[in-house]
């Protein structure tokens, strides 16, 4: 906590009577803009600054002339990261010279209800409230990048889009299946089974199996599955499954379209996929850093891809608990007089980084021994009520290590050895 408030108390001493902070509340077509000074004596308010170049044109001019009549010597610009509206103003006011941080979106909300006592929203109100978090350094010190580590986060972001369209996908064929054609869920071990999506293509619904005939069947698995033996054995299985299912009887049109074209979809999602992830590891050997989480256990490229997208560089950060807190790890505690609450972690930081920590912390877990003993001994541990730590609270300890160890490593420019002195692994802060 104190190294919290000493470094809040630092970005204030930044804002001096010669910074013109300004304020804006990001929209779609055009933005809110608010300047203050270090006192908070506001000098202009602008509700309609529009995505155009007339408009940053404008908004260049404005903050030049209160500079030029004022002696503003320096510009500090803050903005919550919405959305994707804010990367063309915020990259214009960059190129312009001026210093642009963000805040969080909940740090407006409270800040708002402090300053108004009323949670009331309109545009120019959150780009004043906004305006009076920079001025109290209460922003945050992520700066905008580009370069590899702003490819990363594009790749990693559209991919992460893909995934959930390709999920939907995935729920609509299922669908189908299990209206015409359960059974075939029971013989292969996934949806995205090579064999399985052989079979759709060709004869989806239990009437065109029986009139392909069993050879048929076992000609079409032979080519898609790699055991020969088995895929006879699948294709016996299914002719079987197609005298005796429950499906539907009646196939229309619009049902063999359906099929056809959701799994069309999955086909080119799993194509675009691979693509991205390729294209994820040509950029993570443009970065040197990606060699030293490489070297953990259980951490693959897109692991390391993702999780240093979402990071940008190491270097921003302190220490590691501005990266526990950037993930959202950060543990939140909801005491009140005698009454002890539960601890929890705030899941206020990027939702993505967040997802990656916690699946490289189950794979680091299972393949590296030091994670692995490190979590055993969390098991053992007790919280504050006296209970033993549930399996979920000991992985969440493991995901702080790692960003323990990762930190330390790419301070140090150290590759991850499981024989490595633990006295020194403890020390990874």
């Amino acid at each position: 906590m104190r190294r919290n408030y000493n470094k809040q108390i630092e970005k204030q001493q930044q804002v001096t009577p010669e910074t013109l902070v300004v304020g804006i509340d990001i929209g779609n077509e055009f933005n809110a803009v608010a300047l203050v000074d270090k006192l908070g004596k506001v000098y202009g308010k602008y509700p309609k600054i529009y995505n155009s170049r007339a408009g940053f044109n404008y908004f260049k001019e404005i903050i030049k002339n209160q500079q030029k009549i004022n002696g503003f010597t320096k510009v500090l610009i803050g903005l919550e990261p919405t959305g994707h509206y804010w990367r063309k103003i915020a990259y214009f006011a960059q190129e312009q010279g001026f210093d642009v941080k963000f805040v969080r979106t909940t740090a407006v909300k409270h800040q708002r209800e402090l300053d108004e006592s009323s949670s009331a929203k309109s545009d120019m109100r959150d780009a004043v409230t906004i305006a009076n978090i920079v001025r109290e350094g209460k922003y945050l010190d992520t700066p905008i990048k580009d370069g590899n580590y702003r490819q990363l986060r594009t790749l990693c972001k559209f991919r992460e889009s893909l995934q959930k369209y390709n999920t939907a996908m995935k729920n609509i064929l299922g669908t189908v299946l299990d209206d015409y054609f359960p059974e075939l869920k029971k013989i292969f071990w996934s949806i995205e089974a090579n064999g399985l999506r052989a079979i759709l293509e060709e004869c989806g619904f239990p009437k065109d199996v029986l009139s392909k005939g069993i050879f048929k069947i076992q000609e079409i698995l032979r080519k898609s599955m790699r055991r020969k033996a088995q895929a006879d054995k699948k294709a016996i299985q299914i002719y079987k499954a197609a005298e005796e299912s429950v499906g539907l009887k009646e196939v229309y049109e619009a049902d063999r379209y359906k099929l056809k074209t959701s799994l069309e979809e999955v086909n080119r999602l799993k194509v675009q996929l691979k693509s991205i992830e390729k294209q994820i590891k040509e950029i993570l050997e443009k970065i040197p850093e990606a060699e030293y989480l490489l070297s953990i256990p259980g951490i693959g490229a897109l692991s390391t891809g993702i999780f240093l997208g979402e990071l940008g560089d190491f270097k921003n950060f302190r220490d590691y608990r501005g990266i526990v807190k950037y993930a959202g790890y950060d543990p939140i505690e909801n005491d009140s007089g005698q009454n002890i609450g539960k601890k929890h972690i705030s899941k206020k930081g990027r939702y993505l980084l967040r997802k990656i920590l916690y699946y490289m912390s189950m794979s680091v877990r299972q393949r590296s021994e030091y994670f692995k003993n490190y979590y055993l001994n969390k098991l053992k541990n007790r919280n504050r009520f006296g209970q033993e730590l549930r399996k979920k609270e000991a992985l969440c300890a493991v995901t702080i290590k790692l960003i323990k160890v990762i930190f330390s490593m790419l301070r140090n420019g150290r590759c991850f050895k499981e024989n490595y002195s633990s006295f020194k692994l403890k020390l990874a802060v």
